[in-house]
Formats: structure tokens, C-alpha cells, sequence
């Protein structure tokens, strides 16, 4: 089993990007309007609910209720 660095900090952009510090430091960048269409995910496309995204315990959770797995995020998220 993989084992991924923790989440530290999450920062959304206007675009639906994310920029992710993880605990070893390393920077990504994740595009979230691959998951704006996805039923779960459609309310995140208020800009404002987007960007009310919080890092708890190493994941990504909105105050709607939404969370992501912080596995599939770091594995689709792109080094900057």
C-alpha cells in the first residue's frame, strides 16, 4: 500500500484550481472542474461554496458537507 504525505493546507483559486502543501513540503496544484459535473460535487460550482474548502486531518472538506479522498487528490494533483 502507498503511503502519501498529509495534508497540510489547501488554497482555491477562482478557477477551481487548488494549490496543496503536503507535510513533506511538496507543492501540487489539483484542477477540481474535472468533478464540477459529478453529481456530488455539482453545488461546488458556486464559486463561494468552492472556496470554503478547509483541510481537516488531511482531507479536503467543504462546509456543504462534500469531502475528497486525499489519495485520488494527491494521485490526480500535479507537481508545481
Amino acid at each position: 500500500m502507498t503511503k502519501y504525505p498529509t495534508l497540510m493546507e489547501a488554497i482555491p483559486f477562482d478557477d477551481y484550481r487548488i494549490s496543496l502543501t503536503y507535510s513533506n513540503n511538496e507543492q501540487r496544484v489539483y484542477d477540481f472542474t474535472l468533478n464540477l459535473d459529478h453529481k456530488f460535487y455539482n453545488s461546488l460550482s458556486d464559486l463561494k461554496l468552492f472556496k470554503s474548502v478547509k483541510v481537516v486531518d488531511g482531507e479536503l472538506i467543504w462546509i456543504t458537507g462534500q469531502d475528497f479522498c486525499p489519495n485520488t487528490l494527491y494521485e490526480q494533483s500535479v507537481p508545481v
